[in-house]
């Protein structure tokens, strides 16, 4: 196979509509699960840059903390318990496993590639039934930095045994694409 398929996890697979649910419940929509997921982002991309790596799963919980204070409400350990239950308990997208069978089916090898770490990538895609679609799944713990720093997908190359250019990463976030096609794979 001359070409990998890798995909993204969190909410490229996975729907967050869970999440957004929780959000509405316990806060009334401020913040709202938006707002967390892109200070959870935001995070993520500062600890790349600064080469200070913090679990995806605890910058979730720091995340919460501060979009939570920012709207004057106050988030508990319980609500930090809380976002990691649902992180592993997200459903996918309608469509992901028919996609992923007909890409199987086809001949592609597909992989999976998450900030995730390793432990709650597998625990998720097992939850959500669709693990057996990949030959590998991966996490940014390999090289201790988040996606779209180009270690990650330079790493996802080597530990597939494939140069980088032959990897094709799809995402639902172009901050995702730019960076693997940053690092000489497609997008």
């Amino acid at each position: 196979m001359d070409k990998i398929i890798v995909f993204d996890v969190n909410e490229t697979l996975l729907n967050l509509e869970p999440i957004r649910t929780w959000f509405l419940a316990r806060f009334g929509g401020e913040p709202d699960a938006g707002v967390w997921f892109g200070e959870l982002l935001r995070l993520s991309f500062v600890s790349a840059v600064t080469d200070r790596y913090v679990p995806f799963t605890e910058l979730a919980g720091s995340a919460l903390t501060t979009v939570s204070t920012r709207a004057g409400a106050d988030a508990t350990e319980q609500d930090r318990e809380a976002i990691a239950n649902l992180f592993v308990e997200l459903p996918p997208h309608e469509d992901v496993s028919l996609g992923l069978e007909r890409l199987r089916s086809a001949g592609f090898s597909l992989a999976a590639l998450t900030n995730s770490p390793q432990s709650t990538a597998e625990t998720q895609l097992g939850n959500a039934g669709i693990s057996e679609f990949f030959h590998h799944i991966m996490s940014v713990e390999m090289v201790h930095r988040f996606k779209p720093h180009a270690q990650v997908y330079m790493a996802a190359a080597n530990e597939l045994g494939v140069d980088v250019s032959s990897l094709v990463m799809v995402a639902a976030h172009d901050w995702d694409i730019a960076g693997a096609l940053a690092a000489g794979a497609q997008g």
